[in-house]
């Protein structure tokens, strides 16, 4: 969004406007509470007993606890497609109305994460089968000691104001650079139950450690992204189509 137009005043006034660049489009919002216990309470009895790990394909060192788990979330069984279907439909939003491509995303992994006290993910990004790709996170019960932390949290003098949270990188920067207005490429996001992230699986993230009492569960899922004919050929690409995902 640009900021308003601003005058120099010179010999004529010059129309001056600030336009903010982005460097992608992701949506951040909010899943009714009502839903979180549905899914958190077929988690609790379906995924939980269960108990299949799908820690060997990703990264999380979520090992500290006894109850500690990244649990493969099935989307072929009746729940699965329900939720799958819903997944889908916000995630082509973001394809289409932030980056006005025609096309569809489609899920095609998921999985819950039950962290607690030092478990933590370290810096890394999401793959998929087709060249381009997004990623979601679901958060579906937030410690207290996360809960009373600002929403801006302020790490100088060893705050502890990140604990739990979850950061996006997409470029690096330091103290320097924003002196010499390189924007921030980093955003730290506070994690509140029912808040729902897509963003692109490019962008790198990570989760810090919490120390407390109370279990930080995750849900995640990525999609591969499916253009039409035209949109393909718009890009001079032979990718992967609406056919394809039909």
């Amino acid at each position: 969004m640009s900021n308003p137009v601003t005058k120099s005043q010179l010999k004529h006034d010059i129309e001056l406007r600030t336009v903010p660049i982005n460097l992608f489009h992701m949506i951040v919002g909010k899943i009714p509470e009502a839903a979180i216990d549905e899914i958190n309470d077929y988690i609790d009895n379906n995924i939980i007993p269960k108990n299949e790990s799908y820690a060997h394909d990703l990264v999380g060192q979520i090992n500290r606890e006894k109850k500690s788990a990244q649990l493969d979330f099935p989307l072929d069984d009746e729940y699965g497609k329900s939720f799958k279907g819903m997944l889908d439909s916000c995630a082509t939003s973001l394809l289409v109305n932030g980056y006005k491509r025609q096309g569809k995303a489609d899920a095609v992994s998921a999985w819950t994460v039950h962290s607690y006290s030092g478990d933590y993910n370290p810096f890394h990004a999401h793959g998929t089968e087709a060249p381009a790709g997004l990623s979601c996170i679901i958060y579906l019960k937030v410690p207290e000691c996360i809960k009373k932390l600002p929403l801006a949290p302020v790490l100088m003098n060893a705050s502890g104001d990140c604990d739990g949270y979850t950061q996006l990188v997409y470029s690096m920067d330091t103290t320097f650079d924003l002196y010499c207005l390189k924007d921030t490429g980093q955003e730290m996001i506070k994690p509140e139950v029912g808040k729902i992230l897509i963003f692109p699986k490019w962008v790198n993230h990570l989760v810090y450690p919490f120390f407390g009492e109370g279990e930080r569960r995750t849900f995640s899922a990525n999609f591969n992204v499916y253009y039409t004919d035209k949109e393909n050929k718009n890009f001079g690409i032979k990718g992967p189509t609406l056919n394809d995902w039909l």
